[in-house]
This record gives structure tokens, C-alpha cells and sequence, in this order.
């Protein structure tokens, strides 16, 4: 009877998971690493054009005047979410494809101040 049993109980649990279907997966995983490599592909560009903003004289100049030290802040932004580093690289971005648009330097510089105090709100909403 235990036997018998068990044979049962195999041949339910074959029969439960039929062949070939075990291998199949909801996306295929050449997708997958596709979308990692373009994910971190575009992580790569968003910190590049943070950082190239924060390396900038203006960006240490606008820090300054606010208390607030850019190399603590360039080393933070690696830990910024990647809708936090995208929305800021967004912003970057628009500083330098037109840093002028009507600006004078005062205006420029209350912007970058403005940046610089984004992101140290959002690393300090990451910290805590």
C-alpha cells in the first residue's frame, strides 16, 4: 500500500511540471542583460554629467557660499537612486546646454546653489 502510494505521489508530481516548460522564463535572459547593460550604461552618463557639473569652479563657488563642501557631495552622489541621479543629471544637463539664457552671473550662481541643495537633501534623505 506504501508502495503503491509512492508511485502515486511521484508520477502526480511529474506529471505536475510537465517537460520543457521548466526552462521557460518570462523574458528571455539575453533581454535581461540588455536592459542591465543599458541601465547601467545610462547610470554611467548620468553620474558623469552630475560630476561634471560639481567639478565645475561655479558649482565650488556656490557651495561655498552655502557652508557646504562639493568633494563630500561628488562623493555622495553614487548613492543616489537612479531616479534621483536621472532627474539631477536632467537638471545638469539644461545647466550646461544654457548656462546664460538671460542670466546674469548672480542669477547663474543662485542656481547652482539651488542644485548643490537638492543634492544635499537628497543624500541626506538616502542617510537617513
Amino acid at each position: 500500500m506504501r508502495r503503491t502510494l509512492a508511485v502515486l505521489a511521484a508520477a502526480a508530481a511529474l506529471l505536475s511540471c510537465p517537460a520543457g516548460e521548466a526552462g521557460d522564463h518570462i523574458a528571455a535572459p539575453a533581454a535581461v542583460e540588455a536592459r542591465l547593460a543599458e541601465a547601467s550604461a545610462q547610470r554611467a552618463q548620468d553620474l558623469a554629467a552630475v560630476d561634471e557639473v560639481l567639478a565645475s569652479p561655479l558649482a565650488r563657488e556656490a557651495a561655498s557660499s552655502v557652508g557646504a563642501n562639493v568633494d563630500q557631495m561628488r562623493a555622495a552622489v553614487p548613492s543616489l537612486s537612479d531616479a534621483e541621479l536621472s532627474d539631477l543629471a536632467a537638471r545638469a544637463a539644461a545647466l550646461e546646454a544654457d548656462p546664460v539664457a538671460g542670466m546674469d552671473r548672480q542669477m547663474r550662481l543662485l542656481l547652482m546653489i539651488a542644485l548643490i541643495l537638492v543634492i544635499i537633501i537628497l543624500v541626506l534623505a538616502i542617510v537617513d
